[in-house]
């Protein structure tokens, strides 16, 4: 016989509660007795019988125990039917009320999240929709979700409102909590390690991006910073973002790859870090494309870690040498030179207004942001980098 693949799909919840009066009615009904004998039976008052009938009272242990005596019907049976209907009534209770969080649901990037496995496929009605987006953010309603959010990252989102979707961004946040929980534990956070690090950080810049990507994530993790690679949501143009995490106890930096090269990367990198380094723990930091309100606490720490990045990465004293640099080969020559990767060269002087986007371009790899990141396809020359390791 050949066996039918079968597909089992797990049923609809039903849209009503069923009382245990119901069944109670049903078992004298064939018994054939009567409610008020059931009270003389039970010892309880009519009334306090017709109110179980209809499920107006609780069926606490004490009746059931009388009513197992009474109908032959095990106590525990009766308890089950009415634990069952108060969690019943209970769900939908909650139904009725989360019919104005619907807006909420729909203002989510369900496909998206869907796609990556945050949440099911199925089953997708807004209820369960509304169940599937409170258990993935992790809050037992969407007033939670609004006061979890509404601390400084909605403040931060908020000057940006509108040209960015805050809730892809949110979404995409949380993606990088799930992401960080999934890997083995981070060191405690120790910022003299973090700041230690930084020459080997830098030196990473230079190996094949895969290889040198991988030596930035484990050189941030022992330092205690934690690092999620989390694929853009539509919407949210966000190229990274750092944060407090654990009661501000760690640091969680988030890369995007929005820009999908190495040298978008590596800027969104070092950028994060002069946030870590910097600024204060209560701060959350989301790097966008839609530019810093002026005039801001936020525009001026922005400018700290973009100083930061470009200090560390082309000390001032080699930056002076930017402006000579006119052909890719100079750039090869000049990144060798100072121990960077040639991505960094070429992204600074795009940066600065002194190559075109065109010029450098094969200088750059193309991330795959499906699997990360992906091989060198760049061309480039091999030389030793005092103190990287291979």
């Amino acid at each position: 016989m050949t066996k039918q693949n079968r597909t089992l799909y797990a049923a609809p919840e039903p849209d009503y509660a069923v009382a245990p009066g119901e069944t109670l009615r049903d078992r004298l009904d064939e018994l054939g007795m009567s409610q008020a004998e059931l009270a003389r039976r039970t010892g309880l008052t009519p009334k306090h019988v017709n109110q179980v009938l209809h499920g107006q009272a609780s069926l606490s242990s004490d009746v059931a125990q009388r009513l197992e005596y009474a109908t032959a019907t095990p106590a525990r049976w009766w308890l089950r039917l009415e634990a069952d209907y108060r969690a019943a009534q209970q769900k939908l209770a909650e139904r009725n009320l989360v019919e104005s969080d619907i807006a909420w649901v729909k203002s989510m990037p369900v496909r998206h999240l869907v796609k990556v496995g945050a949440i099911p496929a199925e089953p997708k009605t807004p209820t369960d929709r509304l169940d599937q987006l409170l258990r993935f953010f992790g809050v037992a309603n969407v007033d939670a979700f609004r006061r979890i959010w509404a601390e400084p990252s909605a403040a931060f989102l908020q000057s940006r409102a509108y040209e960015i979707d805050t809730a892809a961004v949110t979404a995409w946040l949380r993606l990088g909590e799930v992401e960080v929980q999934k890997d083995a534990p981070v060191a405690l956070f120790d910022p003299d390690a973090l700041r230690s690090k930084l020459p080997e950080l830098r030196a990473a810049t230079a190996l094949p991006t895969r290889r040198g990507i991988q030596h930035f994530l484990t050189h941030c993790r022992e330092a205690g910073l934690a690092v999620a690679l989390v694929p853009e949501i539509s919407g949210a143009r966000a190229y990274g973002a750092t944060r407090w995490v654990a009661g501000r106890q760690r640091p969680l930096m988030q890369l995007s790859m929005r820009g999908k090269t190495d040298a978008a990367l590596w800027d969104a990198c070092f950028h994060e870090l002069g946030h870590v380094l910097l600024h204060d723990r209560r701060s959350v930091f989301i790097e966008t494309d839609a530019g810093d309100p002026s005039g801001t606490s936020v525009e001026q720490q922005e400018a700290e870690a973009r100083q930061f990045a470009e200090d560390l990465l082309i000390p001032p004293h080699h930056a002076r040498e930017l402006s000579e640099l006119k052909s890719p080969e100079d750039a090869l020559d000049f990144a060798e030179s100072i121990g960077v990767g040639v991505a960094v060269v070429v992204g600074r002087l795009e940066r600065d207004g002194l190559w075109s986007y065109t010029t450098g371009a094969h200088l750059k790899t193309r991330l795959d942001v499906e699997h990360l990141v992906a091989e060198d396809t760049r061309p480039t020359r091999t030389w030793t980098l005092p103190g990287a390791s291979s």
